[in-house]
């Protein structure tokens, strides 16, 4: 087993962050204006209706990052207002202001509710102003005691597991729900929810993908992605395949890994890399046991550290497959990330990933025991690499075509706006 305590790849383009904190921090501060997009697109622009973006969110949330490269496309500017004790933060397109000091010890809960407080007897926004909540439960908590206007982006575990909290939970998360004047999703699995359990009206609630970033998650030339894999001291006429979800129990870890280990007894090509991201450390712990006992575990890379998107996409970029099979989700970015660069997923059969359907290359698992991705990795195997050139080629056109950075800006201009983007005509006519 090859544990990588530091990136293995050459990525000149980042400094060493030696925590999770330091990272997300880092990730936040270094957001700067891009080049305009949908720049037709006149509501972005000063002294227009999204000229101000408010977020009510945690400013350094892998989430927000992902709003925030999609708006720095734009000419707006973005607020921050923060429940987190995180500290605070400005620059010409985006800034974070605390609203509870970082010295505060007190739990989450009461965080928000303060929070939520001091919004509402705050007199520096104007009556027409409107936030978006990240996330229902908590920061939407806060927008509904603001008594000011607010819209909501739900995520999936506060909405699908409601109904395993309590009625205290439940009646609150109703009640913020339907105070939001609209309501952002991106599966219809969480849309069904929403309308049948929270009786949310069709028209308040869109649903959308925020796209992936072209810019690191991007195809390489084959000459450049063996040049990576030596770099990561990974062979290069073997197949490669990743896991792009953090190891977790949620993301069936053990049994990928265990799968590939017993692959690995009948075939002696083949690499797995673990990129562990913001794992559940004695999960990991037993998963790094389970390779380490293993003959063949020599085969598997494990990344525990926190990467930036430079070293993230380089592991993309050098592998073949990439695996994600969660339990549940809604549909996840790292996906359309990971065929940016050009890799073939191979996914849980879930609701939520259906979009992908029409993707010929996707592989699809129903069952995960290990013996299941054991037969995955063989099948996957067989098909490399007299498919692979053309597999990743079709892949990125994929998600080129259909979830690109300036479809997502139209779509969150349209949510911002109110107004259902069905037709390009109406956007423009908004615009």
């Amino acid at each position: 087993m090859n544990i990588t305590t530091k990136p293995s790849l050459k990525t000149k383009q980042t400094s060493p962050i030696t925590g999770k904190i330091d990272h997300i921090r880092a990730r936040f501060e270094s957001m700067e204006r891009q080049q305009e997009l949908a720049s037709d697109l006149d509501c972005f622009r000063p002294g227009k209706e999204l000229s101000l973006i408010r977020f009510i969110a945690n400013a350094h949330s892998v989430h927000v990052a992902r709003w925030l490269a999609l708006l720095a496309h734009t000419r707006a500017t973005v607020e921050v207002d923060t429940v987190n004790p995180v500290p605070a933060f400005s620059n010409e397109y985006v800034s974070a202001r605390p609203l509870l000091p970082a010295w505060l010890k007190i739990p989450m809960t009461f965080r928000y509710l303060l929070a939520g407080l001091a919004l509402r007897f705050s007199r520096s926004r104007p009556s027409a102003d409107i936030a978006l909540a990240h996330c229902a439960s908590g920061n939407g908590f806060a927008a509904w005691l603001s008594g000011q206007r607010y819209l909501i982006v739900a995520y999936g575990s506060e909405i699908f597991c409601a109904n395993q909290r309590g009625f205290a939970y439940r009646w609150l998360l109703r009640k913020i729900l339907q105070g939001a004047e609209r309501i952002a999703d991106c599966s219809p699995e969480c849309t069904k929810v929403l309308r049948e359990q929270f009786d949310i009206p069709s028209d308040r609630i869109y649903s959308f993908h925020l796209g992936y970033d072209e810019k690191h998650f991007r195809p390489i030339e084959h000459s450049k992605r063996m040049e990576l894999r030596r770099d990561a001291q990974l062979p290069v006429d073997e197949p490669v395949w990743v896991v792009n979800r953090r190891t977790h129990p949620h993301y069936r870890t053990h049994e990928v890994a265990r799968g590939f280990l017993e692959y690995c007894q009948r075939n002696v090509r083949g690499r797995l890399i673990l990129l562990c991201g913001d794992h559940q450390a004695d999960y990991t712990q037993s998963v790094c046991e389970i390779i380490r006992s293993h003959s063949e575990g020599h085969r598997i890379t494990v990344v525990k550290q926190m990467l930036s998107p430079v070293e993230f996409a380089a592991w993309m970029q050098l592998s073949d497959f990439s695996i994600s099979v969660p339990r549940t989700d809604n549909f996840s970015i790292s996906i359309l990330e990971s065929m940016g660069c050009g890799t073939v997923p191979i996914l849980a059969n879930l609701e939520g990933y259906n979009e992908l359907k029409s993707c010929r290359p996707v592989r699809w698992m129903a069952e995960f025991e290990p013996s299941d991705f054991t037969k995955m990795f063989a099948e996957s195997a067989a098909s490399w690499p007299a498919e692979s050139g053309a597999q990743r080629n079709e892949c990125f056109r994929f998600v080129q075509a259909g979830f690109s950075t300036e479809n997502a800006i139209r779509d969150i201009a349209a949510f911002y706006l109110g107004v259902p983007r069905q037709k390009n005509e109406l956007m423009k006519r908004v615009a």
